[in-house]
């Protein structure tokens, strides 16, 4: 390895964090349409939680600080939250109290998403988290930048990549995403 190469894999290793958390905001942005339509309230307020959690590790992560990976849902967010403390005192108060609240009663629940949704927009910087489409193309568009990386350097072939071993241009899976998006027409 050069000293040339460290700062491309570093590159990398961060843009592959930053794109497993654009998937699970992508996920948990269906997750919790999903569930207001369908009445699940207790579902809603975990998936807009989730969806906030990983909302402040993007941020970090676009701060380049660092949040400890911790399994377990609410010790994630606690790391990631004391990590905004350390880098941005004031932002992590008001994290921190649109966090701690308790889940409203079931008519409170779509105001007190939208309210997360749109901590997640204005202060953290993240309006696509507000669209399922816009989530999906995030996602998309970062995964083929990451993939191309990837393959450049020769491991995107591994297990832990999205991309298989096949030497078949992987431009098609991204026209198909974007297609079946435009066809859907919605958020």
């Amino acid at each position: 390895m050069t000293v040339h190469s460290t700062p491309l894999k570093s590159w990398v290793r961060s843009a592959r964090r930053v794109n497993a958390i654009e998937l699970e905001i992508m996920t948990l942005r269906y997750d919790l349409d999903g569930a207001l339509e369908a009445g699940q309230y207790g579902l809603a307020w975990w998936s807009a939680q989730e969806l906030f959690t990983f909302a402040v590790e993007l941020w970090l992560a676009g701060a380049d600080v660092e949040s400890p990976a911790e399994e377990d849902p609410v010790e994630r967010a606690c790391a990631a939250l004391d990590a905004v403390r350390r880098v941005n005192p004031g932002l992590a108060d008001d994290a921190w109290e649109l966090w701690l609240r308790p889940q409203p009663p079931a008519d409170g629940t779509r105001r007190a998403v939208e309210e997360t949704l749109a901590f997640a927009e204005q202060r953290l910087g993240l309006a696509w988290a507000l669209s399922r489409q816009q989530t999906v193309l995030r996602w998309a568009a970062s995964t083929s930048t990451l993939r191309a990386v990837a393959r450049h350097l020769g491991m995107a072939a591994s297990e832990d990549w999205y991309v298989g071993v096949s030497d078949a241009p992987d431009t098609d899976w991204y026209g198909e995403i974007v297609a079946t998006l435009e066809a859907e027409g919605g958020s």
